[in-house]
């Protein structure tokens, strides 16, 4: 589907070029983003009496998130979108053991207590067992997780007895996501209790080489002047809420572009772009990193969400990185 959308946009632009009109604009198009972004499936940790999950591997994100900035200058419509949905918070599942003895984390906030499901979300990260229920253990395991920003809490009940376990997530998740409330195995209800969730409150870290601004909304980019180029250079989708790597997609999509220049010369340079979270329907969703020719201030983050197919999607935690050596002449560099 996300191939016919880039034909699809592709023809557009032709078409308008030989008839004189303004090119479709990639980040106007909504349904055709949406109906090619894939769905990550929900996860959490797994049951059982493992004491930790996989480490992260930060440069499989990388590589991932590179592959996708580079493979077209434009690849798609900007999944920030221009409607502004009224998001309201799930109601929390019904209480069973109540935690509130917990202490909250310096540097966190409570989201939801005492839950009998844990979070399952796109975007776990690992898990780890802990020895006693305290929120500060699992705290000092995602501050070591550069791209840790939410974790779960709970206690599991099985065959073996009692275990104490923290999931971690790269995106802040609400109580509507506590679904994961148990199974049969072996002949013995497994059950969750004591669910607890914590999201940071430290803000994003500053990326080496460029400057940031915290924004209201995702950038809705475009043309400072009628004859200037189309400042837009695609996005990519990360699985990590790191603007660090949105950074070295960055630079390796200006490199790439450096290396294929266009007929005249020339080539596109990344010298801006966008992180952010999105959100469906309330729940972390994917994180985004969109990428411009030029700079643009918090004036332009007008895209604050969009609902298509019975499904909202919302933007959060938004910021724009600046590079601060800027490259070429609005973006275009001769090579």
């Amino acid at each position: 589907m996300k191939a016919v959308a880039i034909l699809t946009i592709m023809s557009l632009l032709q078409l308008s070029i030989v008839l004189g009109m303004p090119a479709a604009r990639p980040q106007d198009l909504t349904d055709e983003f949406f109906n090619g972004l894939p769905d990550p499936e929900p996860a959490g940790a797994p049951f059982g009496t493992e004491t930790s999950g996989p480490a992260v591997d930060r440069s499989a994100i990388i590589d991932a998130a590179v592959a996708q900035a580079t493979a077209l200058d434009a690849p798609g419509a900007d999944p920030a979108l221009t409607n502004n949905p009224d998001p309201t918070e799930p109601e929390k599942l019904r209480k069973r053991s109540p935690s509130s003895d917990a202490v909250t984390p310096s540097g966190y906030y409570l989201v939801f207590s005492s839950l009998n499901g844990a979070t399952q979300a796109p975007s776990y990260l690992t898990f780890k067992s802990i020895p006693t229920y305290d929120p500060s253990l699992c705290a000092a395991k995602c501050n070591s997780i550069s791209n840790c920003r939410f974790f779960n809490l709970y206690i599991e009940i099985n065959a073996n007895g009692q275990i104490i376990k923290c999931s971690f997530y790269s995106i802040r998740s609400t109580a509507s996501s506590a679904i994961n409330v148990g199974q049969w195995r072996n002949g013995f209800h497994v059950t969750i209790n004591n669910s607890n969730g914590y999201a940071k409150y430290q803000p994003y870290p500053p990326v080496d080489g460029f400057m940031v601004e915290t924004l209201g909304g995702a950038i809705n980019g475009r043309r400072l002047a009628p004859g200037d180029p189309d400042p837009y250079m695609g996005y990519t989708s990360i699985e990590a809420s790191d603007p660090s790597i949105c950074s070295i997609a960055c630079e390796k999509k200006t490199a790439y572009n450096s290396r294929h220049p266009s007929s005249e010369g020339t080539y596109r340079a990344c010298n801006f772009f966008n992180f952010y979270h999105l959100y469906k329907n309330g729940e972390g969703y994917r994180t985004i990193c969109s990428f411009y020719l030029i700079p643009f201030d918090s004036s332009y983050a007008t895209n604050h969400g969009y609902s298509s197919h019975g499904d909202r999607y919302t933007i959060a935690e938004s910021y724009g990185y600046t590079r601060i050596v800027q490259q070429g002449d609005g973006g275009i560099v001769a090579s």
